[in-house]
C-alpha cells in the first residue's frame, strides 16, 4: 500500500507536537457551500513522527515502516506497520492523505465524504481555530503566517485605502524577501501573504512565488489584477495552496473607476478575474461598501455568485493609518449602512453574520482579543514589522537589525499585545451587542488621534446595535414565514 500527502494539506512538525493542515483557512467559500471542511488536527510526538516520513510522492508502507525502526527503536516491524496502518487511516478517512495499492492508484481526488453526524449550517463561516487540547502551544512558539508587503508602490490611488498614498513609493529589496521567507520557514510558518500596494509591481513577483512554492507554503495574493500576466498565472496554477483576493466595487465601470481613480481599471481587473477562474485558481473578490458604490455593490455579488465567486462584503471601512482619517470622508453614515445591512440579508449572508455573532458571545473575559502576535504579523517594504496590514504606526521590530526569530520571542511590544485579553475593554464584555461587532485595536488606534488602542470608538457600536438589531427582526421574520 502507497500513501502520500495530498497536494493542498501543509505538514509542520514542532518539539512537542505536530500539525496538519488543508487550505481551507486560506481558501473561500460560498455561501451555499455545504461540504465539510478538513480544517486541521494537532497531533502527539510520535504522531507527528510518522507524518513527517510523508510527503506529495507516494511512498511505500515497508518502506515507511522500515525509516520508522530507526526512531521507535525495539518495535518489531509488523507491529509499528499495524499501528502506522491504523494511523494513517484516521487521516485517509478525514481527508488529508491519499491511498493507494500502486503509485498510480495513490493520487488526490475530490474529497466527497459527507459527514452526517456533523451539523453546519450552509452558510456557516469557517473561523481557524487555536485547538490544541494538551496545550502544549504557548502564545509566542507559533508564527504561522506573515504577511508581507512587498511593494507599497500601487498603480491605483483608491479613495477610501488605509494607506495614505504618499506612502505608497517604494518595492521590497529582492534579498529581504528572501531572508523573509527564509527565516519564517525555519520557524515553521505555514502561510505568507503577498500584498501592497500593488504587489505586482514588484519585477520579482513570479520568483517570489516560485520559491513560496517550494518552500511548500500556502500563499494568499491580494492584487488589483489589473497587471496579471499568463506567466504569473501559469506560476500560481503550480501551487496547490495559493488563492488570490481582488477589490470589485461596482459593476459599473464609472463607480469602479471613480473609486480607484485610474480609467479602465474595471475591466482590467474583470479581465483578470476572468483568467484565474479558467486556470481554476481559486479567488475572492472584496467589495468594502463606501458612498460612491453604496448604491452599485450588489450588482457585485450577484455577479460573484453567477461566477461561483466568494463575495466578502463591508460596510464600515478602516481609517488610514497616519491617524488623519482623510478617508473616511467616503465613510458610510449610519442610515446607509443600514440600507447595505438590508441588502446583504436579501442576498443572503444572515446566517454568515448570525453564526459570526455566535462564535463571539461564546468567547470569554480571558480569550485574547486578537490571533495579531500570538499567530501572525507583518513586515513592510522597508523591513518593519508590525502587528497587521493596517497598523504601520506600531512597529514592533526591524528586520535591519533583528531577525525574524528575535523579533517574535523578544520583542517588548509583542509581549504586551499577546497579554491584552477581551476583559481589558470592560464596556464590551457584557455588552449586548458584542457578537456583531470587532474589537480590533488596529481600528482604535488608527481612529484615534493619539493612537489610543482601548479607546472604542462610537461609531462602531452604533453600527454593532444596528446590526443586531436587523439580524433580530430578520430572523424573526424568517421563522413567521416557515
Amino acid at each position: 500500500m502507497y500513501y502520500k500527502l495530498r497536494q493542498d494539506v501543509l505538514f509542520r512538525q514542532y518539539d512537542e507536537y505536530g500539525l496538519i493542515t488543508d487550505n481551507s483557512e486560506y481558501g473561500y467559500r460560498m455561501l451555499n457551500d455545504m461540504k465539510r471542511p478538513r480544517g486541521e488536527k494537532y497531533v502527539s510526538n510520535s504522531g507527528a513522527i510518522m507524518l513527517a516520513t510523508l510527503d506529495k510522492i507516494p511512498k511505500y508502507i515497508d518502506d515507511i515502516v522500515s525509516e520508522l525502526q530507526n526512531i521507535f527503536v525495539g518495535v518489531d516491524f509488523e507491529t509499528l506497520k499495524k499501528d502506522t496502518i491504523e494511523f494513517f487511516q484516521y487521516f485517509v478517512d478525514e481527508g488529508f492523505l491519499t491511498i493507494g495499492d500502486k503509485i498510480e492508484n495513490c493520487q488526490d481526488c475530490d474529497d466527497k465524504k459527507n459527514d452526517k453526524k456533523e451539523k453546519q449550517d450552509s452558510t456557516a463561516i469557517i473561523i481557524g481555530q487555536d485547538e490544541c487540547a494538551k496545550g502544549v502551544l504557548n502564545s509566542n512558539d507559533f508564527l504561522r503566517s506573515i504577511h508581507i508587503e512587498i511593494a507599497s508602490a500601487c498603480n491605483e490611488r483608491c479613495v477610501h485605502c488605509y494607506i495614505p498614498h504618499k506612502y505608497k513609493t517604494d518595492v521590497m529589496d529582492t534579498n529581504l524577501f528572501y531572508r523573509i521567507i527564509e527565516e519564517g520557514r525555519k520557524l515553521n510558518i505555514i502561510h505568507v501573504t503577498l500584498s501592497g500596494g500593488e504587489p505586482l509591481l514588484h519585477k520579482e513577483f513570479g520568483g517570489f512565488l516560485q520559491k513560496c512554492r517550494e518552500l511548500d507554503l500556502s500563499v494568499n495574493v491580494l492584487s488589483n489584477l489589473t497587471l496579471l500576466t499568463n506567466e504569473i498565472i501559469e506560476e500560481m496554477k503550480k501551487n496547490p495552496l495559493l488563492s488570490v483576493q481582488t477589490s470589485i466595487y461596482s459593476m459599473n465601470p464609472d463607480v469602479h473607476d471613480n473609486i480607484t481613480k485610474v480609467d479602465g481599471s474595471l475591466a482590467k481587473t474583470l479581465c483578470g478575474v476572468k483568467k484565474l477562474l479558467k486556470a481554476k485558481i481559486p479567488i475572492q473578490i472584496s467589495c468594502p461598501v463606501m458612498k460612491q458604490n453604496k448604491d452599485t455593490f450588489v450588482d457585485v455579488i450577484k455577479w460573484g455568485y453567477n461566477n461561483n465567486i466568494a463575495v466578502a462584503v463591508e460596510p464600515v471601512i478602516f481609517a488610514s493609518y497616519d491617524h488623519s482619517k482623510n478617508n473616511l470622508s467616503n465613510r458610510l453614515k449610519l442610515d446607509e449602512i443600514e440600507k447595505v445591512i438590508d441588502c446583504e440579508l436579501d442576498e443572503g449572508y444572515g446566517n454568515m453574520i448570525w453564526n459570526a455573532a455566535i462564535e463571539k458571545e461564546s468567547m470569554k473575559n480571558d480569550d485574547p482579543i486578537c490571533s495579531v502576535c500570538r499567530f501572525s504579523f507583518c513586515v513592510s517594504v522597508k523591513g518593519d514589522v508590525y502587528p497587521c496590514a493596517g497598523w504601520q504606526t506600531n512597529v514592533v521590530g526591524c528586520l535591519e537589525t533583528q531577525n525574524l526569530s528575535e523579533i517574535w520571542k523578544n520583542s517588548d511590544k509583542i509581549k504586551c499585545l499577546r497579554k491584552i485579553k477581551r476583559k481589558d475593554f470592560p464596556r464590551c464584555v457584557d455588552c449586548k451587542d458584542r457578537g456583531y461587532c470587532t474589537v480590533c485595536m488596529m481600528s482604535n488606534s488608527n481612529e484615534n488621534q493619539d493612537g489610543d488602542l482601548f479607546r472604542i470608538n462610537e461609531f462602531n457600536c452604533k453600527v454593532a446595535e444596528l446590526k443586531h438589531n436587523k439580524l433580530i427582526a430578520y430572523r424573526s421574520k424568517n421563522s413567521m414565514n416557515d
